[in-house]
């Protein structure tokens, strides 16, 4: 049985294209164990066929540019170095140096899953100053992708667009893609689904946020918009993340009682327990390149749940909304033009309800089966065959 060791910096409980990996290469045979260095339980578990565990004593954050963080990098690799695998899969730029060294110390092939469009992403602006050690080390980070996934055997990211821009700018073969397609909800839901939870009827009007609390995602001015809807509308931000208390404070001041706070929900539970929602935000920010060319996971896990979208008009996202019919389209910088789409597309039951009809037709089509049908064949050429080589461009 091939083995493969991920490395993720997530927690593998919530993060829905890392375990939907590991777990269709599990069905296919493989013996899969991932690090997830953010889960905050270290022993070692089985979820869904899959060991998991974290061998770090703490957090380690992205790109970590302070020394203290050394510690959790040797613990790192000291534990991949007590492993066995035929793949050592690097989920993206923070993880690709591990499993290089693991596979060049222990032998085996590598793929990078690169999540983000990295030599279009804005990190240094992210979560402090630009100051001259950040911009300085984030030119390393962009050198050391371009060195490395030459000597990848497999590299795989989330669409046709983030593809295209990563041979080009690496200077590989074209990348696998595998977008972050979920498998459609079970048609009755589940008890204690997001209706159920909040108390509602299925003929009141509820709008669901999924995913990380942060800026970039048009949160702030959504509550904004908010504030000038029907009191007897609801919406339901279902995550966590830096902007949560800001948020809250935010809906409070404006005095809103039908906006409400609940936790994450696990990724293979998330399509059934909003199915139902009336309508599910995408306000991705077009704030660099890698967002420009986003297909955000929320997107399609709405479609799975059969829930239409208000969506920011990048380009990934109109290819997808257009080509099904599954939404419409807003500003999210712009509360008052937020507003207005909510107003019209609530208001209108009409087009909602074929709006919905759609998207559950997507869902049919859109599935992550049909992905990982992708990720297998591939692996395969890189397995059992064993004549994939590295990947520069031809």
């Amino acid at each position: 049985m091939p083995r493969v060791v991920m490395v993720v910096n997530s927690d593998f409980r919530y993060d829905a294209r890392v375990q939907k990996e590991a777990v269709a290469l599990s069905l296919a045979g493989y013996g899969v164990t991932v690090f997830s260095l953010a889960m905050n339980i270290r022993r070692e578990q089985y979820i869904m066929g899959v060991r998991v565990l974290n061998p770090t004593t703490g957090r380690m954050a992205w790109f970590p540019y302070k020394l203290f963080y050394l510690r959790a990098y040797w613990q790192i690799i000291r534990a991949l170095l007590r492993e066995k695998a035929d793949v050592w899969h690097g989920h993206d730029l923070d993880m690709l140096p591990f499993v290089f060294i693991a596979a060049k110390l222990k032998g085996g092939k590598i793929v990078y899953d690169s999540h983000e469009l990295w030599q279009g992403y804005a990190w240094p602006g992210r979560g402090g100053g630009w100051n001259l050690m950040r911009r300085l080390l984030w030119k390393g980070w962009l050198w050391l992708e371009k060195a490395l996934a030459k000597r990848c055997h497999l590299i795989i990211t989330v669409n046709n667009s983030c593809a295209g821009e990563m041979a080009r700018s690496l200077g590989v073969r074209l990348p696998l893609v595998l977008r972050n397609c979920v498998d459609p909800a079970a048609a009755g839901g589940f008890a204690g689904g997001l209706r159920e939870t909040l108390g509602l009827g299925r003929g009141e009007r509820l709008v669901v946020y999924i995913g990380i609390l942060q800026k970039g995602r048009g949160l702030e001015e959504l509550i904004k918009a908010w504030a000038g809807l029907p009191a007897d509308w609801h919406l339901a931000f279902i995550g966590q993340g830096a902007l949560e208390g800001s948020l809250r404070d935010l809906a409070l001041s404006a005095g809103l009682e039908n906006v409400y706070f609940l936790p994450p929900v696990k990724a293979w539970q998330l399509p059934e327990f909003i199915r139902g929602a009336s309508l599910g935000v995408v306000l991705i920010e077009d704030v660099d390149l890698s967002k420009h060319y986003s297909l955000p996971n929320k997107l399609l896990e709405y479609i799975a749940a059969g829930v239409p979208v208000l969506a920011s008009d990048l380009p990934e996202i109109r290819r997808l909304v257009d080509e099904y019919q599954v939404g419409v389209f807003t500003d999210p910088r712009d509360s008052g033009r937020i507003r207005e789409s909510l107003r019209k597309l609530l208001g209108d039951v009409e087009k909602l309800d074929t709006l919905r009809q759609n998207t559950v037709k997507a869902g049919k089509n859109l599935t992550w089966r049909k992905e990982a049908g992708l990720l297998i064949s591939e692996y395969s050429k890189i397995t059992e065959g064993g004549k994939q080589e590295p990947s520069p461009s031809p």
